[in-house]
């Protein structure tokens, strides 16, 4: 028996296309999901280069306001760097080139380059500081933004990228004062204050789980801070220091490009 012509219409050939239509909708928004989580990715291994390089340039420029004025070549070169990582930042078609927030601290970044030998250590070390606090907040957002979040196909307790940021602030904040320190060759009480609650911050996250090495490292830089920082009389090159320091920050980082590689590496598998 032939069905009516309309029959067929409104209950075999609109559904199907509505149907059709809701799965095509669907595959477009994975599409686009996936294409903005890498997109995120990206970004997020970008920043984390600036990052690291701005607290570099803190923790070396606090150094040089405090009489270390062999610091100034390796700030000139570092500041190139950073350069380029804006540049490298601002060259991806995306969410940044659009943000207030980017152009602001980018901003903040050129104002702090142009004027810091202007200023005096204690307004250098307090701009850096805010800097890098926007930056975080920065990337918090675009975390939020591409979804970077959605790690249901990771396991959690892998995952902690954005803490790992935070305790490589600390250490940054700790190398950048105790440059001041093994520079001048004094420690004040304010900053003897400022870096023992930055040493109880860094004991308080450090993760048994950590490597051997890692482990060691951070003991001993703190070590350092408490015997030879935070004492009558330093008796660390400034160099040294910064070098230990940056270890410790680097053992952190890459453990954050290990996160990252393997939350790129399932991104595929995004619903």
């Amino acid at each position: 028996m032939n069905l009516p012509a309309a029959f067929i219409f409104f209950f075999v050939i609109v559904p199907g296309a509505a149907l059709l239509i809701a799965i095509i909708a669907i595959i477009r928004r994975n599409q686009t999901e996936k294409k903005l989580f890498r997109t995120g990715v990206v970004y997020l291994k970008k920043l984390r280069i600036f990052l690291m390089y701005i607290q570099q340039h803190r923790g070396l420029t606090n150094g040089f306001f405090h009489g270390n004025s062999l610091l100034a070549g390796d700030i000139e070169k570092l500041e190139q760097k950073i350069g380029l990582a804006i540049v490298d930042i601002q060259s991806i078609d995306g969410w940044m080139q659009q943000n207030g927030n980017w152009e602001s601290l980018i901003d903040h970044w050129q104002r702090i380059k142009a004027y810091f030998r202007n200023a005096n250590a204690e307004i250098n070390l307090k701009q850096h500081n805010n800097l890098i606090a926007n930056l975080l907040y920065l990337i918090d957002d675009l975390a939020y933004a591409h979804h970077l979040g959605r790690l249901g196909i990771v396991d959690a307790a892998d995952a902690n990228w954005r803490k790992l940021l935070f305790i490589a602030e600390y250490v940054g904040q700790a190398r950048a004062l105790g440059m001041g320190v093994a520079s001048k060759g004094t420690c004040t009480s304010v900053v003897r204050i400022q870096l023992n609650h930055l040493v109880a911050k860094i004991k308080s996250n450090l993760d048994p789980k950590w490597p051997n090495e890692t482990l060691n490292d951070f003991r001993n830089f703190l070590t350092i801070i408490q015997q030879q920082i935070i004492t009558e009389s330093p008796s660390i090159a400034a160099e040294d220091y910064f070098k230990i320091a940056t270890r410790c920050i680097d053992h952190l980082l890459s453990e954050f490009d290990r996160q990252v590689d393997r939350i790129q590496f399932h991104s595929t598998s995004i619903t």
